[in-house]
């Protein structure tokens, strides 16, 4: 997943003030990088412990925000612009084929990533949306599903991205279960936040964020 082309990609996703947060993906000399300062402010973990904290992932660092993500990237003039990606998954959804190939991609590396590199860590479903800087919903999945143990939800927190899936059905295997739900339990993933998995996820899900029943 190395990438050295330069771009600016997402950092960190702030709940409460400045949504996401963009870095470069890679140093610069610092000549350059002052042609762009003042677009950028160097953040502090400290900067967001007053009240309750709502980021995940890294807001230490030089970081900007999203409306002067074009203006730096003009500067540095960097070709891999966020517009470009961004309109490319638009176009692709604009076709069915091309949207259901690219949602079911989207659904096989993330199931890679997080089965692969997540950890397990045992941990309560309300706890998790208590802490939640957002929780996003695939197909409404987890709001159809939650009485029966079915569905799956992906939920940002402050400690990592985590991949729920719903196992408490008649015929699932329990054991296999790390997350309490009042339902019986769930196989929860975790991993740090990572720009390309954000991007997955929105990908996978289209943003459809849960709206069903209180989960805490």
């Amino acid at each position: 997943m190395a990438d050295n082309e330069l771009k600016l990609e997402t950092k960190c996703y702030d709940a409460n003030e400045y949504g996401y947060l963009y870095g470069l993906n890679k140093r610069i000399p610092d000549e350059e990088f002052a042609k762009v300062k003042p677009y950028f402010r160097k953040f502090k973990r400290m900067d967001f412990v007053e009240g309750n904290v709502q980021v995940t992932g890294r807001p230490e660092g030089w970081r900007c925000l999203e409306e002067d993500v074009c203006k730096v990237e003009e500067i540095l003039g960097i070709t891999n612009t966020l517009e470009k990606r961004q309109n490319k998954v638009k176009e692709a959804f604009k076709d069915p084929i091309k949207k259901a190939n690219l949602i079911d991609q989207s659904y096989e590396w993330l199931k890679m990533l997080f089965e692969k590199g997540g950890t397990r860590p045992e941990q309560n479903l309300s706890r998790l949306a208590v802490h939640s800087t957002k929780i996003y919903d695939p197909q409404d999945s987890f709001k159809k599903g939650f009485d029966k143990g079915e569905g799956e939800l992906f939920i940002y927190t402050p400690h990592g991205m985590w991949y729920i899936i719903n196992n408490c059905g008649e015929f699932s295997d329990t054991s296999l279960n790390n997350v309490q739900t009042p339902q019986g339990g769930a196989v929860g993933h975790r991993l740090m936040y990572d720009d390309l998995i954000d991007r997955l996820i929105r990908i996978y899900t289209e943003e459809n964020l849960y709206t069903g029943e209180k989960l805490y």
